[in-house]
Formats: structure tokens, C-alpha cells, sequence
């Protein structure tokens, strides 16, 4: 049996572009063939067929900054000591931001901790007892007592702790590893620090992000051999000359600043809080430095840093937004590339993801409208298929996954 999606406004995710009145067939879990206007399709009396005149199919969008236990309406310290004390609570908020998630069309999601939610949810979802987008997770955060965000992550001091502590994430099933390079402090963890996570991290198979908007704090990570750094800043020159030898990603998020400077108050903000990123946004400094760092030639990933205040897990347009606003990127279509091809890059699983060709997953995304002539058409999700099976239809979550 076959799946046929036919008359349909294709993205490819780069590989050709945009190809009219396509027709893309799913056998089983993987796309089987993509084929042009001019060719017909046989039709088998077992196939299932959609014909999508006025819609427009993309590669599953991957997000590759998010937080499973963190929903973006509360407080995020309350949160955090909820994850870590009353799981029941927990997994409920993190079943939420699942479907949430696949409810916006994202099919692939890298999670980057509050504690070891993620690595809960991912048991899950293999058991199928939630429905969710495949998750890529780094377990618990590391930093240092007292650092950045403690309160969600496992505070490690000195470099025989944090080699501890990458491998316990191993030990609990992590597939990368996060540490707190930069917070309020230009650098909040030392060289030796830095360079012990991302040897010990290499050594157990893992790769190794890090959250790092400062040069100073960035510039050790790069040197240590980290694979990707979080948010992104307004680096100097020889950051960002570090980041494009070395071949290190950035995933920039503008999210959390944009949406609190911008919606805040209609979100519960306290007014103090609002105005101090109301002049971070007015600064433009971060909003700057990304637009440098792709114009060096920094790869970038998309990510929306989901779960952060005013940030919920089925918003990722408002990152698309920000990305054209502020000159990152030009056109609708270098976004959704970076959404799907290049972030399936990122993850290492472009073999699998990222595209709409022969032999990839069929994870796939129809939405009701042309996000290329009008960017908020992507929050009209019509269907959404995952490893080829229909998990959202008309915008909803399929029962009984």
C-alpha cells in the first residue's frame, strides 16, 4: 500500500527548489518517488491518495533548539523543580509540547534540557505511548555551581567533574552534550573545563554544544573542538574567522527576544523584564552579529529556543520572521532550507532527513496555503506525515497514535 500526494505545490528543501503540481509517493516509511507535472502516477486499488490543489508540501521542519520541559507560559525555575520533583506533572507538560510541536509541522526536534526530560519523553515516543517528532536530546545542561540556569541542569566543577558528568548524560542516553560556556559572565566555565567536556564528550561518541553568546567564552568552545554553538552574538572578526575554518554551526534564537520585546506584557512579563529586552532588541548588537556571521559564511541552523518565555512549542514562525526582518536571510526559501536540509545537516542525519527525494524518511508537511508568497501561511498546517504515517491531519493531532 501507497501513499499519494498529488497536485501539490512542492519544496524539496534545496535539492531543485519548488516544483509545480508534483506528486510524491510514500511506500511504507520512505518517499519512493517525486515526480514532475508532466508525469502520471499509476494508481493501485490499495493506495491511499490526497489531491492537494492550492497546498504546498515541505520536508519535516526540524528545531534544534528547544526544551520539552519548559511550555512558554511559566515560570521557568517553577517549571525546572517540577521536572526534577514531580514527574507526573512533568510528563504531562512535555506530552503537551509534543503535539504541540507536530501540530506546527516540526517532525524532528533537538532537545537541549531541563534535567532529563527529554530522554523521559524519548522512551516514550519509542514505546508509543505519546506522539511527538523524533527527538534528539542532550540530557541534563552542564555548568558550573551556581551558573546560568542551575536550577535545570547538572552543576559540575572542575575538569574530572564535568568528564563525569558528560558521562552520565552517555549513560542515560544523550546523544549531545550541552554546557554553559557564557551566561551573564563573558566565560562561566575555564579552558580546562571547556576543552574537558568536549574531549570527554568525542570520546563517548557524543557531540557537543554549547550555549555561548560572548566572544570570549565562544572562542574557547571553537578552539576546544565544539560541533555547534547556541544563540549566536555580535562576535569579533576572529570569532567568527574561528567559526568558518573550523567548520563549527551556530543556531541562532531570536525567539525569546523578539517575542518578550514585542509581547511580554500580553504574556504576564513583568514590566521590568520587558524593558530590559525592549533595549536589547533596540541595541541590535545579537540581531547584527547573525546577519555577520552568515554573510562570513557561518553554517546556521534553525532553532526557536521553544519553551522559553513567549516562546511555546507550535511558534516557529515568528523565528522565520525574525530571521528575514533583521537580514539574516533574504528569501523564504534560504529559511526553510535551513529548516530542513541544513539543520538535517546539523544533526548528522542528512542521509535520512531534510529533503523530499528518493530514499529519505517520509516526513512531510502540508499546509494550507503558499508560505513563499506569504510567510504566515506556515501556521496553517494541514497535514503532517512522520516516518510516513499520518500523525496530523486538518491541524490536529491524529488519536490514537
Amino acid at each position: 500500500m501507497r501513499t499519494i500526494l498529488r497536485n501539490v505545490e512542492l519544496f524539496d528543501g534545496g535539492i531543485r527548489g519548488r516544483i509545480p503540481k508534483a506528486t510524491v509517493i510514500v511506500t511504507g516509511d520512505r518517499i519512493s518517488n517525486v515526480l514532475s507535472k508532466a508525469e502520471a502516477p499509476s494508481m493501485g486499488q490499495d493506495d491511499i491518495v490526497y489531491d492537494l490543489i492550492g497546498k504546498t508540501l515541505l520536508p519535516g521542519i526540524i528545531n534544534c533548539h528547544t526544551h520539552l520541559g519548559w511550555d512558554g507560559y511559566g515560570d521557568l525555575r517553577e517549571q525546572s523543580v517540577e521536572a526534577a520533583q514531580y514527574p507526573v506533572r512533568a510528563g504531562i507538560r512535555v506530552a503537551r509540547n509534543l503535539h504541540a510541536s507536530l501540530e506546527a509541522g516540526v517532525t524532528t526536534i533537538r532537545d537541549l534540557g531541563v534535567h532529563h526530560t527529554a530522554l523521559d519523553a524519548k522512551q516514550m515516543l519509542r514505546g508509543g505511548r505519546i506522539a511527538g517528532p523524533r527527538v534528539f536530546a542532550c540530557g541534563a545542561p552542564i555548568a558550573g555551581t551556581g551558573g546560568s540556569a542551575w536550577y535545570s541542569l547538572r552543576e559540575a566543577d572542575g575538569p574530572v567533574e564535568v568528564r563525569r558528568a558528560v558521562r552520565e548524560q552517555k549513560r542515560a542516553g544523550a546523544e549531545w552534550i550541552k554546557v554553559m560556556a557564557t551566561g551573564r559572565r563573558e566565560q562561566e566555565y575555564t579552558d580546562a573545563e571547556i576543552q574537558a567536556a568536549a574531549d570527554e564528550a568525542h570520546m563517548q561518541g557524543l557531540r557537543v554544544t554549547a550555549h555561548a553568546t560572548f566572544s570570549k567564552g565562544t572562542k574557547a568552545c571553537v578552539l576546544a573542538g565544539f560541533d555547534c554553538i547556541e544563540h549566536g552574538g555580535d562576535y569579533d572578526s576572529e570569532v567568527e574567522r574561528l567559526l568558518v575554518e573550523r567548520g563549527v554551526w551556530v543556531v541562532p534564537t531570536f525567539s525569546p527576544l523578539v517575542q518578550q520585546a514585542r509581547h511580554g506584557p500580553e504574556w504576564g512579563m513583568r514590566k521590568e523584564d520587558v524593558e530590559r529586552r525592549r533595549k536589547a532588541l533596540e541595541d541590535r548588537k545579537e540581531r547584527d552579529g547573525i546577519a555577520r556571521l552568515r554573510r562570513a559564511g557561518v553554517k546556521l541552523a534553525f532553532g526557536t529556543d521553544a519553551g522559553s518565555p513567549v516562546v511555546p512549542h507550535n511558534e516557529i514562525v515568528a523565528e522565520m520572521e525574525s530571521l528575514l526582518e533583521f537580514g539574516v536571510f533574504g528569501r523564504v526559501e534560504e529559511i526553510l532550507t535551513t529548516a530542513t536540509l541544513k539543520s538535517a545537516e546539523m544533526l548528522g542525519q542528512a542521509k535520512d532527513l531534510g529533503t523530499v527525494e528518493p530514499g529519505k524518511l517520509a516526513d512531510l508537511v502540508v499546509v494550507d496555503g503558499d508560505p513563499f508568497t506569504r510567510l504566515a501561511d506556515l501556521r496553517k498546517i494541514d497535514k503532517v506525515f512522520l516516518n510516513g504515517r499520518l500523525v496530523v491531519n486538518r491541524g490536529s493531532v491524529v488519536r490514537g497514535l
